[in-house]
């Protein structure tokens, strides 16, 4: 096999080279993510064995970024700090196994082979079956799909708007696969997730010296999507600089490599999403008022799950029926009493978060139908306690009392993003009290 070494201990990466080749694997290393993923640009690999904490970019945001570049080399997580969360969290990247510091050799080499070819796995799709697929109700998100399905064929942008979790990445791949680009690349990022250097060396590029870890040139991801399409989630985040140059490669194809003068072009269609108002915010001069525009050629708003609840049992099933192998349970389907109870909840977390419910019972069942008793406590229901808006306000009120209004703290006690967290402190006029 052929193994990229990530780690930014040159000892760790030394030891563990030796103990490869011995057994006849070839290697090549990286001191960190970023320069894990140019070489991954640049050749292949058979596996990752990828360090958890690491300057510039830990393992987690790494495994995400080769994700989004549609990179899916299997992937062993390395790390001297191991916590159930990240475990988790790695798995849910599709790292194939996840080993502790110092490494046991044994358990090295039995988790390589798990990187080995897969025997007849099955393929999942998620962007053509969750969406244009049909995974919603007329009513539900399906009121706008026949507007995708128009635009979709077009080299239309799109901007797609909705809170977190509500699906827009999954809209955004469906919109590429009924494209006549759905043969090209697709690319996603996050703009939220990365600094604004990084952003900008992953979106243009960079020319070696262009800063302190650029040690070879590097295309970015306008080049890499070229005759493509490019996503870029929570471009609300991006700085006022970026947006420069992203309204300057809408307007003309044309871009710059950071560090670089030699103009290049390319042609790639821009999808966009955000669950801030750009509009609201581009007259408080935080976002480019001339991009918002160029953005929102076809804007489109995805309610959330909340408001489309006729949806859940189409959800559910989708769900049960895309874990229930991972899980090595014979589930079918979900009784009446389990969407009843589904039905009382708020979902702050959107689809997302019905995801998760759906594998946690997943995991606790021991029957073919998923029961209400593999719930969690949902608080108040329709018969009776608090209603689910004064329920969900009540959550996030103890949430900030619990943590002295550490917002970051208390999003994760509730289990959602720090931004639907921002939402919903808005919506419930929480900080006027």
């Amino acid at each position: 096999m052929r193994i990229l070494i990530v780690d930014d201990e040159q000892n760790h990466r030394l030891m563990l080279k030796l103990h490869l080749e011995d057994a006849g694997h070839t290697t090549a290393e990286a001191k960190n993510g970023m320069e894990a993923l140019s070489l991954m640009g640049e050749q292949d690999f058979d596996a990752v064995l990828l360090d958890m904490k690491m300057d510039i970019m830990d393992g987690i945001t790494t495994l995400g970024m080769m994700r989004q570049r549609g990179i899916d080399t299997p992937v062993v997580i390395i790390t001297a700090f191991s916590t159930v969360k990240t475990a988790v969290e790695a798995m849910k990247l599709g790292a194939e196994d996840y080993l502790t510091k110092p490494v046991d050799m044994d358990q090295l080499m039995s988790a390589l082979e798990k990187c080995g070819p897969k025997q007849s796995a099955p393929s999942y799709a998620p962007s053509t079956d969750y969406v244009f697929g049909g995974v919603y109700s007329e009513t539900g998100l399906g009121s706008i799909i026949s507007q995708l399905k128009l635009v979709a064929p077009t080299d239309a942008t799109v901007l797609i708007l909705g809170e977190s979790g509500t699906g827009k990445e999954l809209i955004a791949r469906s919109i590429h696969d009924n494209s006549r680009r759905k043969d090209k690349s697709y690319m996603a990022i996050n703009c939220a997730a990365l600094s604004e250097n990084i952003v900008e060396s992953e979106l243009f590029g960079h020319v070696k010296g262009a800063f302190t870890t650029a040690v070879r040139d590097k295309a970015g991801l306008f080049e890499a999507a070229d005759g493509g399409t490019l996503f870029l989630d929570e471009i609300g985040e991006l700085s006022l600089s970026v947006q420069a140059k992203l309204l300057r490669v809408l307007q003309e194809g044309t871009f710059e490599r950071v560090g670089d003068t030699k103009t290049i072009r390319t042609d790639v269609r821009i999808l966009a999403a955000t669950n801030k108002n750009l509009k609201k915010i581009s007259e408080k001069g935080e976002f480019r008022e001339d991009l918002y525009f160029r953005l929102a050629v076809f804007p489109v708003e995805v309610p959330p799950l909340r408001e489309r609840k006729e949806e859940i049992p189409l959800l559910v099933k989708f769900f049960i029926d895309k874990h229930a192998q991972k899980f090595g349970k014979l589930v079918k389907s979900a009784d009446q009493a389990y969407l009843k109870k589904l039905n009382t909840y708020g979902f702050p977390g959107n689809i997302r978060e019905l995801e998760n419910i759906v594998e946690r019972s997943m995991i606790l069942t021991t029957s073919a139908k998923l029961e209400a008793a593999t719930l969690p406590s949902f608080g108040g229901t329709q018969d009776g306690g608090l209603s689910i808006r004064d329920n969900e306000r009540d959550l996030i009120v103890k949430a900030l009392r619990k943590t002295g209004g550490n917002k970051s703290k208390a999003a994760e006690i509730l289990e959602i993003s720090r931004r639907t967290l921002h939402n919903k402190i808005k919506e419930f006029d929480i900080e006027d009290e």
